[in-house]
């Protein structure tokens, strides 16, 4: 189980990486990538609370629970984006609004967190 600095620090780490790969035009690793960050903010979210998940499915059941509805929406589209970027990497309106919806995602987080998820780089 992880810490929630440990969780952050893999979200950042994730979605630095994620960015170089959209601008590379490299989409389904935004897909792979995309849902990772995702993930790892819901793990750092939950590790404030001595939680911790050993599916996805717990991983969604939280989300869904915790978070408003708009923010797991996008978190739904995003993990919905991961396998259809896996079989149509090349499809650049997916990965852009993986993109958007982590957008959203991250806003939400930082105000959560009252701390930067994405920092400037």
């Amino acid at each position: 189980m992880g810490s929630f600095e440990k969780h952050l620090s893999l979200a950042r780490e994730k979605l630095s990486t994620l960015k170089e790969a959209y601008q590379k035009r490299r989409y389904t690793i935004v897909g792979d990538l995309g849902t990772k960050v995702v993930e790892q903010l819901v793990e750092a979210d939950a590790a404030k609370n001595n939680r911790h998940f050993g599916t996805h499915s717990d991983r969604h059941e939280y989300s869904n629970k915790n978070f408003p509805v708009d923010i797991s929406r996008a978190m739904r589209r995003i993990w919905f984006a991961y396998g259809d970027l896996g079989y149509d990497g090349t499809n650049g309106e997916r990965a852009k609004s993986v993109m958007q919806n982590l957008r959203v995602i991250l806003d939400f987080f930082e105000k959560r967190f009252g701390e930067q998820v994405e920092k400037n780089t």
